[in-house]
Parts: C-alpha cells; sequence; structure tokens
C-alpha cells in the first residue's frame, strides 16, 4: 500500500472509532427507553433515518473532498504516519475541535440537570451512525489510489 492508501485506510478507520464511542454514549444514555419501550423508540427510528441521510449527503461530500487532497500527499516515510493529517487538512483539524468542545458542553450540560428526556442520546446516535457509515466512502476510494 502506498501512503495515499494507507492515509485513506487510517481516516476511514478514524470515523469508525469515533462513531462507536459516540454510538456506545447514546445507547448508554438511551438504555431506559429499551428497558420500557414506549413512544420515544419512535425517535430511536428518526434518529437512525436522519443518521443514513446525513451519511449519504453532507459527509459524503465532505469524504470526497478529504479523498481529493489524497493526490497531494507524496511517498515520503513520514507520510506513512502522519498522512492522514493531510487529509484533514486544517480546516478539518478546526472543525473536529469545535465538535470535541460542542462534545464536552453538551455532556457537562446534561450531567448538571440538562437534557431529561435524554434527546442528546438520540442526536448521539444519528451522528454515530452517519460517521460510520460514511467511512465506507473512504475504504472505497482505496482501490483508486
Amino acid at each position: 500500500m502506498n501512503t495515499r492508501q494507507i492515509s485513506l485506510l487510517i481516516a476511514g478507520l478514524l470515523w469508525i472509532v469515533v462513531g462507536l464511542r459516540i454510538a456506545s454514549r447514546g445507547l448508554t444514555w438511551l438504555e431506559p427507553y429499551f428497558q420500557q419501550p414506549d413512544w420515544h423508540l419512535a425517535l430511536l427510528g428518526l434518529s437512525v433515518i436522519i443518521g443514513i441521510v446525513k451519511a449519504m449527503t453532507v459527509l459524503r461530500k465532505a469524504v470526497q473532498r478529504r479523498i481529493d487532497k489524497a493526490d497531494e500527499i507524496d511517498d515520503s516515510p513520514i507520510n506513512y504516519l502522519i498522512g492522514w493529517i493531510k487529509l484533514l487538512g486544517s480546516r478539518g483539524v478546526i472543525v473536529i475541535t469545535i465538535m470535541i468542545c460542542i462534545g464536552i458542553g453538551l455532556r457537562f450540560w446534561r450531567s448538571h440537570g440538562g437534557d431529561p428526556f435524554n434527546i442528546f442520546g438520540f442526536i448521539y446516535l444519528g451522528i454515530a451512525l452517519a460517521l460510520i457509515s460514511s467511512s465506507i466512502f473512504f475504504f472505497k476510494a482505496i482501490k483508486n489510489r
């Protein structure tokens, strides 16, 4: 595998790992609804649909922009380690940092009495499904590089 393919593989795996972590948190918050199902489970279906639609539209375009940057990665030895960072670019790093800060803020707010209906669980699950399902675009691009 060349550096472009390895960078795409690492980026795809990173999206899966982050998605699984977010899904774990969301499912933990939704546990009361699984134990006593009621109308809230309809929100679970809605978050799944929103997550998949987001993956096929918004995140697909974002991944394609990252994939297009793969051609800028040369085969120097250091890029085998940090090529995936070049895929993200400075704008991507800023967006990820903002998203992490928002997540920390949401968890802080939730732990201090916010979100009595576990809405964040549905949001987290939708985001997780979008990340996990859109990571496939990274893996598909490996063949072409």
